[in-house]
């Protein structure tokens, strides 16, 4: 069955006064080089995974089912509810779908396309956005279904592992692209393509997403996300 948390206003100082869910890490595709238990070299290293999200909030969502309550008194809300929720939010309002987890998929290779259109009808007038490592490089199914949700005004940031991955993303022309980048990095910078990669301004300049909403606009512009959590050095 399908789970989210909801924090319809979260005190979280990078996010700031938002609404953001979390998905479970069966959400998390296959594909997707930093999740634990995978083979590669990066394998483990997803932020999510460290400190107070990863070892308490992500698990307690991944051990429960929808209706039960956790983390003293929140409660598991179901899909419906997910959409009941963003529904209710204010015409305008920023809100971001995933600190943890990705988007529904029944094999965690291809998007629920039909999950994602909901989604994207239910934030009709408000500013979602979400970022998605699910394959759109050789997943022309997944390619269509991001492009889709874009075009409908659900903001999907497509992550890349690198300045060169970011490039490959970029070069599809269907959605705004995110790059992780070296622990501590700061200045701006180009991808091997030319393209221009500005460091999250939670990093440089003090504010919050919800100060900022750069991640859900459509845009050329790369934004880059500096390494965090515990195996954040892994990244060079």
């Amino acid at each position: 069955m399908d789970k989210f948390l909801v924090t319809q206003r979260t005190a979280n100082e990078i996010t700031g006064p938002i609404m953001v869910t979390t998905s479970p890490r069966f959400t998390c595709p296959t594909v997707f080089a930093f999740r634990k238990g995978g083979r590669g070299t990066l394998a483990g290293f997803c932020y999510a995974e460290h400190g107070a999200l990863g070892g308490y909030v992500w698990t307690a969502l991944d051990r429960a089912d929808a209706g039960d309550t956790v983390l003293q008194g929140i409660r598991i809300c179901d899909f419906a509810e997910l959409l009941y929720a963003v529904r209710s939010l204010p015409p305008g309002s920023l809100w971001r779908h995933n600190i943890a987890g990705d988007l529904l998929s029944n094999d965690k290779t291809t998007i629920d396309r039909a999950a994602l259109r909901a989604l994207t009808e239910a934030n009709k007038g408000r500013r979602g956005f979400t970022f998605t490592h699910y394959d759109v490089l050789t997943n022309l199914a997944n390619r269509e279904t991001v492009e889709e949700a874009n075009r409908d005004g659900f903001r999907i940031n497509l992550s890349g592992n690198s300045l060169d991955h970011a490039d490959q993303l970029a070069d599809l022309r269907i959605a705004p692209v995110t790059v992780i980048l070296p622990a501590g990095t700061k200045q701006n910078m180009t991808t091997p393509k030319g393209r221009t990669v500005v460091i999250c301004p939670t990093n440089t300049h003090g504010v919050t997403c919800a100060d900022c909403g750069l991640c859900a606009r459509m845009r050329s512009t790369i934004i880059g996300f500096p390494a965090s959590g515990g195996m954040k050095h892994t990244i060079k």
